[in-house]
């Protein structure tokens, strides 16, 4: 497990190109979940101008660190 329950993320290149990833591309999410026998591993909860507090599930090469930004 990469990343763990609690860390901020985004999603990574890879991920702003896969189509059922629309509307998540931009916020960040928070890791509320993580089950290793998915397929869609990380289970989250994302925030963005359209979407608050939205369940998001995603594989790991989706998701990148958030950095927060002054």
């Amino acid at each position: 497990m990469k990343y763990k329950i609690g860390e901020l993320v985004t999603l990574s290149a890879a991920g702003k190109l896969r189509e059922h990833n629309h509307g998540f591309t931009t916020g960040f999410g928070i890791i509320m979940e993580y089950h290793y026998t998915h397929a869609f591993p990380y289970k989250l909860r994302w925030f963005n101008k359209n979407k608050i507090n939205k369940e998001f599930t995603a594989k790991e090469y989706e998701l990148k660190r958030y950095k927060v930004t002054k």
